[in-house]
């Protein structure tokens, strides 16, 4: 503030010096010194500004606020938040029911349980035509040639059978070759008659053409099955395979075996003896043909 306060004097000292000199010159140089007076004039003003700008450098600057702060106000209290919306749990493995368990697959027993045979009782080699029925028809052929007996449905919903014309028999073991040459669709069947009193009473064991066997019993022309569809891993889906079936029959147990091996067994008195026969079906959806040969009885060892 000192140094301002000097600043000032000098240039006040100065200005009236600077007065004091124009009015001494004469009236013809007054306008020439008016003009340097006031470059003189303009160049102390400069000087005095610097001064003063430096001097305000020195002692700093201090910038205060006009404005008065006003003080913030305190909360009086917790804010009282709104309660969560409660959200739907997600339930990523949600529970089922408990599957039914699945059956469990018949054990196929081993060749070495085949069981033992007696004597041969009967051999049939399909050369004649006089021990089985042969025919041709819209339905279906059963037709005696190489020593096979082939039974073939071409078109439409059939069922053909053929019976043999041999003498009843109660106990046994049957065994009988069997070549399928065409057989695709799943429904389609094909197998085997015994115990046969007619065409209203007899057993019958089929296999289809997923290789599934099943065993009915026909008793005054109703149909019971005694063992359903199964699976036996002997017979594959389709043809054409060959096969060896085999029946024991001793009192009310009913085994069976394909390739001599055990399939399953069950146990019926309905029917006691009887005849033998041989069938297909089909649904009507493609040709059948299947052929048998090589029959032998033999009586069960006791």
């Amino acid at each position: 503030m000192e140094r301002m306060t000097c600043c000032c004097a000098i240039f006040a000292r100065n200005t009236k010096t600077a007065q004091q000199q124009i009015f001494l010159i004469d009236s013809k140089s007054r306008l020439i010194f008016r003009m340097a007076a006031s470059r003189s004039f303009l160049l102390r003003i400069s000087s005095i500004l610097l001064c003063v700008f430096i001097c305000s450098g020195c002692g700093g600057i201090q910038i205060q606020s006009m404005i008065t702060p006003s003080e913030t106000a305190e909360p009086t209290g917790t804010a009282i938040l709104p309660p969560a919306a409660p959200t739907e749990e997600i339930v990523w493995f949600p529970p089922t029911e408990t599957p039914r368990p699945l059956n469990t697959p018949t054990r196929y027993v081993t060749i070495s349980t085949f069981p033992k045979i007696g004597d041969l009782l009967l051999q049939d080699s399909f050369s004649d035509e006089g021990t089985w029925q042969t025919f041709r028809s819209d339905q279906g052929n059963a037709v005696m040639a190489n020593h096979e007996l082939t039974l073939a449905i071409q078109n439409g919903e059939s069922s053909i059978t053929s019976y043999a014309q041999l003498p009843y028999q109660a106990d046994f073991y049957l065994s009988l070759d069997v070549k399928l040459s065409l057989c695709s669709y799943h429904e389609d069947s094909y197998g085997f008659l015994f115990r046969v009193g007619n065409s209203d009473n007899y057993y019958r064991w089929q296999i289809n053409c997923l290789g599934q066997t099943k065993l009915e019993r026909r008793y005054k022309g109703e149909l019971l099955p005694l063992n359903d569809w199964a699976v036996n891993g002997q017979v594959r889906p389709g043809a054409p395979q060959k096969m060896n079936i085999g029946i024991l029959a001793r009192g009310s147990t009913l085994k069976f075996y394909i390739n001599k091996v055990f399939l399953f067994e069950t146990n019926d008195t309905v029917l006691a003896e009887g005849g033998f026969g041989l069938f297909a079906h089909s649904e009507g959806y493609s040709p059948l043909t299947v052929s048998f040969s090589n029959l032998e009885l033999y009586a069960p060892e006791k």
